[in-house]
């Protein structure tokens, strides 16, 4: 825990160091830019969490389900001999 901190203040300098050297803007290294600069670090951590999770859970409903779904079908239709009468292509 304490190393994570430690690299997220890290990583907090040294945006405020590429944003210097870009001169996009200029900033002091005071606390309170290093410590809103962590925050937004945590912040994008936090987000790029649940999208992931999110992608990962739209990725098996879009692609995964229909595939078993299709495959299933198939399955049922060359052992019985008719397709599913709750399956009507």
């Amino acid at each position: 825990m304490l190393m994570r901190l430690v690299i997220i203040i890290l990583a907090s300098v040294a945006s405020i160091f590429v944003v210097n050297y870009t001169g996009l803007y200029i900033l002091d290294y005071t606390w309170q830019n290093i410590l809103y600069g962590a925050l937004i670090i945590v912040a994008l951590m936090i987000i790029y969490k649940i999208l992931t999770k999110f992608l990962k859970l739209f990725l098996f409903v879009v692609i995964v389900v229909p595939v078993l779904g299709i495959c299933f079908y198939y399955i049922y239709s060359y052992v019985m001999g008719e397709p599913p009468s709750f399956m009507q292509f």
